[in-house]
């Protein structure tokens, strides 16, 4: 049993799949390689990517069930938060908050923004953390998120790059994810590395408090 805890299957919502039809292909062959449960990251606040959280959220409502009983899986509605200092809505997962930042250049408001959503109760997910490269180029910076305790994820093709070797090699991987916007959009996710990289991804059950 795994998840997928960061994907865009969520269909006509952001910049992933655009039917529901494709997010059943894709679904489908979650439960075919042990994925039982997938949460959705839609994009907010993100700069080149518009979406409405009303209309996610009212998508998401329509389609959990059918996901439910044609598939068999367990699906939950989180968001992929572009980080800014002046961001509004976004969608947490109980505590936990999705963010992502601009890959260079350093946003110099970074570690405010994070504290600032810590101040107000949220645990922080650094999503694809391999991304970006004034992060890896500045242990210091990464360091003191760890000391925040900012969960980093790392795309699985992510762990090809230096920077996401980096990342798994001295333990500082908290989730692997797919970051799944289909099939039609970029190359076919390899699923069966949930059950490759299972010492990590079975993990993430207990992290974010789902019962597996």
């Amino acid at each position: 049993m795994y998840i997928d805890i960061h994907c865009h299957l969520l269909p006509g919502v952001d910049d992933g799949v655009k039917t529901i039809e494709e997010t059943l292909n894709e679904l489908k062959r979650y439960r075919e390689n042990d994925i039982t449960d997938v949460i959705f990251t839609p994009h907010v606040n993100h700069p080149s990517v518009k979406t409405d959280i009303t209309n996610i959220k009212e998508v998401y409502k329509k389609i959990k069930d059918k996901i439910e009983n044609e598939i068999g899986l367990r699906t939950y509605l989180a968001s992929e938060l572009y980080l800014t200092p002046d961001h509004k809505d976004f969608i947490p997962f109980n505590s936990f908050v999705w963010i992502e930042f601009p890959t260079k250049p350093m946003p110099i408001y970074a570690l405010d923004s994070i504290f600032n959503l810590q101040l107000d109760g949220y645990e922080v997910i650094l999503v694809h953390v391999e991304r970006y490269k004034w992060l890896y180029e500045n242990k210091d910076i990464i360091q003191r998120m760890r000391e925040m305790g900012v969960l980093f994820q790392v795309n699985f093709e992510g762990l090809k790059t230096q920077e996401g070797k980096y990342y798994f090699d001295n333990y500082l991987v908290d989730f692997l994810a797919t970051d799944n916007h289909g099939s039609s959009n970029r190359e076919e996710v390899d699923l069966s590395l949930f059950k490759k990289f299972s010492e990590i991804t079975k993990n993430a059950f207990e992290i974010l408090g789902i019962n597996s």
